[in-house]
């Protein structure tokens, strides 16, 4: 799985929780089918792998949480409080 489409996957996450109001609990319903297409990597066997491994490798880093939701391909993914930090203005400098 290559890091780019994670990172990429990641910010894609991001622009779709904001453009869902940034709920402050993070969370932001998506379609795998969405994702491939929002990461142009095809709606084929091979695209759904990459999404899904992206989703796998940003689980792993804690930057989102995923729970599959019933029906087909569809999740909740929660953005990680450190990621949600990191996107708020008003949130102090760490560095």
């Amino acid at each position: 799985m290559s890091t780019s489409a994670a990172h990429r996957l990641q910010m894609l996450l991001v622009v779709q929780w904001l453009d869902a109001g940034a709920p402050a609990d993070g969370v932001v319903e998506v379609e795998v089918e969405a994702l491939t297409d929002g990461l142009g990597v095809g709606d084929d066997r091979r695209g759904v792998l990459t999404v899904m491994s992206a989703l796998g490798e940003l689980e792993e880093a804690g930057d989102v949480a995923v729970t599959w939701l019933p029906g087909r391909a569809r999740a909740t993914c929660t953005l990680g409080d450190s990621l949600r930090r990191s996107l708020d203005p008003d949130a102090a400098d760490l560095s």
